[in-house]
């Protein structure tokens, strides 16, 4: 990797080097190449022509032999035709020792035969085949026209090359022969001779394996090795297939030669063995003399092209060094005459000084033209400066090391401040120096004072400021009445404890305290005694409890104490027992006694692996389930409290997806007429259609509707529902006199409530409101009196429920003018064998008759106490005696099949 990285360096500098001249190099270069490449193309072009006429030569070598030898053989038997023609009654054996000389003279010959009419009669062989004799030339197709081709041509025709019986192949030659009988020439018949192929290739000096041509004679001319190839062209429109190719010559542009033959022609191709892309033998050379044209012309170009760029560039360097320094220079005196620097110099071995003229300005001396001695720069120090200054200059010329000193100079009737900073150093002369500058601090100073003192002024702010932000984390995190932590101290409070009580394991208890009456005594005496109450409440739990544990006020009258250190039940026990004593103490305000009392909800960690938040809830669970009892009493937390907790939690969802999913209907109980027990009207009661409990009473679920505040929604959807049972009802021929629907506190204090009722199709008479006994009927506001009115001149009937049981008043009826009292079923119950209680009950009757107003009495359950209501006097009746409560389906049931009959 080194060498990788110091070479491209290597190259990087070269190449900056040589950069100026790279381009002439370049185009020197290419010239040169481009001429080596032409010239080597060039060379190649003639080269390849060369090639193809040497090929040629060759060719027609091969030719000429080919000719020869067919002439030669040919001729020979053109001998032996002529003297079967002279003698045609030639004899085998005269045959035979004719046609021996001529194998003999003819090495390439193989067979002769003499074939009268192409029928073989007489035969010699080198194999001794007498098997031919017989044979009929003219079998084969093939032979037949090279025998007709012979006999119309009078001329020889050479075919094949063919198979011998000895497994070689040769070329068989027909030579005519014709006789002259009688002066008349007559065709007589052919010679017939095998000429062995082999012996012709190697007297043609053609190499048998190869095919390639051998020089053994002839070198008058450069030889090429060569592929050839024959093919028999005879016929122009049947060109057969090569006999002689064994590299596919004729694919690979040939050179041809057509070679005329005794009856054929044959056409000779030929390649170079090498091919025809060889390259020449001295093209490397070429190439070799190319680069090096290359390299003589580029290298001395990039040297010279260099060496001028080099030059040039350390001109260009020491011009722009001179510049610099012109530039550095002129820089200095602009930044000492603009900073009134002073330049000086001491000769450690003599002490002599010498300044500039800034110097002189400075320790307000005139410049005179010489240097300044001793005596003349002690004048200008102020007396109280001289000796550090004298020590610091002396020790800086005794040990040669860096000065540095400021001192106060009198000059001009002013006190100065002028800093010195020098360093020794070896001149030019070969002498230690000191040199250094000089320049006026006197703002610096005075700033750095004035700055010392506004520090002095930020760090007494800084220190108000702290007391400030101390009393400002103090309100924050206390109530201002009582001095008590509020609920942000009490928050981190519980966290450091917590976190505290889980390395030691320890319980954690907290007390939410709730003062019961507190209302009442700011209503009557003011919110002066009720601040005096919260600050005596907050004495008496600060005296209860000890100092490591916590007591914070969270709301109006709200307290949370929180006692650490493993806390038991009994000591919790305790001390809610003397919080709620020394609480019901009375407490004397302006002459007033004022007396209340406190509610407690306690909650336990014991194992402090409980969320702080969580126990603060869980003992505002138990505060208020204290608060629920009665007041004025203690409420530890439990599980059973919790689960109660979830469980109305639960129910409480439930009744609001209930109201979302139409679950509430109304019941119905039927009211009869004490004296015919006809049916008089019916009592519309909520019922719940829970989706896994069932049907479920008003007991399971309306005290914590009434908490959720959703009572009145429920009478509304029980008056509609209701409306359009009585409207069902009425199409089936069942025409309920009147429903008594129940009425809410919180549905008669709605503004709107008579707006909604308007738009309700009601007949008058058909609806009547009951209203709970226990309202404050004598002291409702305007808007309930408001909507009773109004709901009156709606034609809906009032009717007062559970009497006997509240605190309605006789004033209040006559107040309100109801049409019915119903008699709650606690009076109802014991009337068989109470008298006091069929006394209390005639009583209700006769004072609703003296102001017009029927009675209805509740809980009949025996027929017996239907009787004896009839007897004193009661108008309508209902209870289990006659019916439950039914289901709107139940219900017109319940009519229909008994046939009851209706009021008029």
């Amino acid at each position: 990797m080194k060498i990788i990285v110091a070479l491209r360096r290597r190259i990087r500098a070269i190449a900056n080097f040589a950069k100026p001249s790279l381009i002439p190099a370049v185009i020197a270069g290419a010239v040169v190449f481009i001429g080596g490449n032409i010239y080597e193309r060039q060379h190649r072009e003639n080269f390849r022509k060369d090639l193809k006429i040497d090929v040629e030569n060759e060719l027609n070598l091969i030719a000429g032999r080919f000719r020869a030898e067919f002439n030669t053989n040919i001729a020979a038997l053109y001998g032996l035709a002529n003297g079967i023609a002279v003698q045609q009654e030639t004899t085998a054996s005269e045959f035979s020792k004719l046609a021996a000389k001529l194998l003999l003279q003819n090495p390439q010959l193989v067979r002769i035969s003499a074939a009268p009419a192409g029928i073989v009669t007489m035969t010699f062989s080198r194999e001794r085949q007498q098997s031919f004799v017989g044979t009929d030339l003219g079998r084969f197709r093939a032979v037949r026209v090279a025998l007709d081709r012979a006999a119309s041509t009078t001329r020889p025709v050479v075919v094949g090359p063919v198979r011998l019986p000895s497994g070689r192949n040769g070329f068989e030659i027909f030579v005519p022969v014709s006789s002259n009988a009688g002066g008349r020439t007559a065709f007589w018949g052919f010679v017939e001779a095998i000429l062995d192929e082999e012996a012709l290739y190697r007297s043609a000096r053609l190499n048998g394996e190869s095919m390639e041509m051998r020089e053994t004679a002839s070198r008058d001319h450069r030889h090429v090795p060569i592929h050839l190839a024959i093919r028999d062209v005879s016929v122009s429109d049947n060109i057969l297939e090569p006999f002689l190719d064994e590299t596919g010559v004729f694919l690979n542009s040939p050179v041809i030669l057509e070679l005329s033959l005794p009856g054929g022609v044959w056409e000779l191709a030929a390649t170079p063995v090498a091919g025809w892309a060889q390259e020449p033998e001295d093209s490397g050379d070429i190439r070799l003399a190319t680069i090096a044209a290359v390299v003589v012309v580029v290298v001395p170009i990039l040297l010279a092209g260099g060496l001028v760029n080099e030059r040039q560039r350390n001109i260009a360097k020491l011009r722009a060094r001179e510049g610099e320094v012109m530039a550095l220079s002129h820089r200095l005196n602009l930044a000492l005459d603009a900073s009134k620097i002073g330049i000086w110099e001491i000769d450690i071995a003599t002490q002599a000084r010498s300044w500039d003229d800034r110097m002189f300005h400075l320790h307000g001396l005139a410049c005179t033209g010489s240097n300044p001695t001793h005596e003349e720069w002690r004048a200008t120090v102020h007396p109280d400066d001289i000796a550090a200054a004298s020590i610091a200059l002396f020790r800086s010329l005794d040990e040669g090391l860096e000065h540095r000193s400021q001192y106060r100079v009198m000059a001009d009737s002013s006190i100065r401040h002028v800093r010195h900073v020098g360093s020794a150093h070896e001149g030019p002369d070969g002498r230690a120096k000191i040199t250094g500058i000089s320049w006026d601090v006197t703002d610096d100073v005075l700033m750095t004072e004035q700055l010392r003192a506004a520090k002095a002024i930020a760090d007494m702010k800084n220190a108000e400021l702290a007391d400030a932000k101390d009393r400002i984390e103090h309100n924050a995190l206390h109530d201002p009445l009582t001095g008590l932590g509020n609920r942000r101290m009490l928050d981190k409070a519980l966290d450091r404890l917590f976190a505290a009580s889980v390395e030691k394991s320890e319980s954690i208890a907290i007390l939410h305290i709730d003062l019961d009456r507190f209302k009442q005594i700011n209503d009557t005496l003011g919110h002066a005694a009720g601040d005096a109450m919260l600050v005596h409440a907050s004495e008496i739990l600060r005296s209860s409890i000890s100092a490591d544990d916590i007591v914070a006020r969270i709301g109006g009258d709200e307290f949370v104490v929180v006692v650490s250190g493993a806390p038991d039940d009994k000591a919790l026990v305790a001390l809610c027992d003397h919080i709620i004593a020394q609480m019901r103490q009375p407490v004397d305000y302006d002459g007033f006694p004022c007396r209340f009392g406190v509610s407690i909800g306690v909650a336990v960690a014991h194992r402090s692996t409980e969320d702080a938040r969580k126990l603060l809830v869980n003992a505002d669970i138990a505060l208020y389930r204290a608060k629920e009892s009665g007041r004025n009493r203690y409420q530890f937390f439990t599980e059973a409290l919790q689960a109660e907790v979830v469980t109305n939690k639960r129910i409480a969802d439930e009744i609001l997806e209930g109201i979302e999913r139409d679950e509430f209907v109304p019941w119905y109980q039927p009211q009869f007429d004490a004296s015919t027990l006809a049916l008089s009207g019916v009592e519309a009661l909520i019922r719940w259609q829970h989706p896994r409990e069932g049907i479920l009473t008003p007991d399971r679920f309306l005290r914590i509707a009434e908490e959720l505040n959703v009572t009145a929604t429920l009478d509304r959807l029980v008056l509609q529902k209701a409306l359009a049972d009585g409207m069902r009802w009425a199409a089936v021929g069942l025409r309920v006199p009147k429903i008594s629907v129940n009425v809410s506190a919180k549905r008669l204090q709605e503004r709107d409530l008579l707006a909604s009722l308007e738009g309700l199709s009601i007949v008058p008479g058909q609806i009547s409101f009951e209203l709970v006994e226990s309202i404050f009927l004598d002291e409702s506001d305007d808007i309930v009196t408001a909507n009773i009115d109004g709901i009156k001149k709606l034609g809906i009937d009032i009717e007062i429920d559970d009497f006997g049981t509240g605190h309605t008043s006789i004033v209040s009826l006559l107040k309100i003018k109801p049409k019915r009292l119903k008699i709650d079923r606690q009076l109802v119950a014991p009337v068989l064998g109470a008298r006091t209680e069929q006394a209390l009950v005639r009583s209700i009757i006769d004072i609703g008759r003296s102001l017009g107003i029927e009675t209805v009495a509740e809980g009949v359950e025996t027929m017996a106490h239907a009787e004896m209501l009839g007897i004193l006097g009661c108008d309508l009746l209902q209870g289990y005696a006659f019916s439950k409560p039914l289901s709107s389906e139940s219900f017109l049931a319940f009519a229909t099949d008994r046939g009851f009959r209706l009021a008029s």
